[in-house]
């Protein structure tokens, strides 16, 4: 029998950036309307559709259940993590800017803003950290802590 996940998130685009995409309708349809206004409204409609059905498979998501993190396709036992350590604001831009480690795992997303790192103490594993996009920083974290602590 499977576990309830001590936190789940699925990182897909916010509410509003589904609204400006709205804008590919009208661009659509200028561009077919001399064709015929029935062929640009198919075309418009099904482009905005696509996007957004892309966007939507295409969000990573972070998991932690069973005692294992799982974010984007790879998972990692919460015994081989450290300390998590939640990254707001302009430290979680900085981290992904000049911060940047490309021997870490990264599961990032463009429109979160908050971070969570969490170094490997697996001396094998050759990956330093994870960095892990996550809306709810301090609840991931405390989330890889208790993990830690029932194991």
């Amino acid at each position: 029998m499977e576990s309830v996940p001590s936190h789940r998130e699925r990182l897909v685009p916010p509410w509003w950036m589904l609204a400006v995409l709205l804008l590919i309708v009208p661009a659509a349809l200028l561009v077919f309307l001399p064709v015929s206004i029935v062929t640009g409204m198919i075309v418009a409609i099904g482009l905005y559709a696509a996007i957004v059905l892309a966007l939507w498979l295409g969000a990573p998501s972070i998991e932690l259940r069973d005692g294992q993190l799982r974010a984007g396709r790879a998972r990692i036992g919460v015994h081989e993590l450290g300390t998590p350590d939640a990254v707001l604001g302009s430290e979680a831009k900085l981290a992904l800017r000049a911060g940047w480690d490309p021997a870490d795992h990264h599961v990032v997303s463009p429109w979160t803003t908050s971070l969570v790192r969490v170094p490997v103490i697996d001396e094998e594993d050759p990956t330093p950290a994870w960095i892990m996009s996550t809306r709810r920083p301090e609840r991931l974290a405390a989330a890889i802590e208790a993990a830690q602590k029932s194991r």
